[in-house]
């Protein structure tokens, strides 16, 4: 995978994830459909998606898939230890959230910009290659599969959220490849 399509996918995906109304899921998964090679069927109403996002990823009510690495760790914590450790690594990148503390660093949509700031390249130092081995291979590994696994188990989840759930286990498997941290 060039440098090129991982970072237009892992956009795609931080679109969608960062997503606050029916027009940006909208938006977003015409992305994810096109860097995916993920068509969609029928016809969508994108204010029942948008509904359907809320109930899975934001609330007001608990929610069955956080979108946080924190909610999958050990001993689940939002703004624990996960979350300081990815706040760490954004900062030896020299990236920060934006309204620090306003949602937690290790967000979905944080971790897709920081990948996308790290990208694919062959010839990045030993320090990013490091960095960028742990941030895939080890902390997203940990948790993106925990977190598509209970978006699956929901009843009703409507096809754009299916399919932006696909894509991202599917560019999680070619992030590691294209590591080296896994064979394709």
């Amino acid at each position: 995978m060039d440098n090129v399509i991982f970072s237009e996918q892992a956009s795609a995906l931080r679109d969608f994830f960062a997503s606050v109304d029916a027009e940006d899921l909208r938006t977003a998964s015409a992305g994810i459909s096109r860097h995916f090679n993920l068509p969609m069927t029928g016809e969508t109403d994108w204010r029942e998606v948008e509904y359907d996002f809320n109930r899975l990823f934001v609330g007001p009510a608990a929610i069955p898939a956080p979108p946080y690495a924190s909610a999958y760790a050990e001993k689940p914590q939002l703004m624990g230890k996960a979350t300081l450790e990815v706040r760490e690594a954004y900062r030896a990148l020299g990236l920060e959230v934006p309204d620090m503390n306003a949602t937690p660093d290790d967000h979905l949509a944080f971790e897709l910009d920081a990948v996308t700031a790290l990208g694919c390249e062959k010839d990045a130092d030993e320090a990013v290659e490091r960095l960028k081995a742990w941030f895939i291979g080890e902390h997203m590994n940990g948790w993106i599969p925990c977190f598509a696994a209970a978006v699956q188990e929901q009843s009703g989840v409507s096809e754009p959220v299916m399919l932006a759930v696909e894509a991202l286990t599917r560019w999680l498997k070619s992030a590691q490849a294209e590591a080296g941290l896994i064979k394709s």
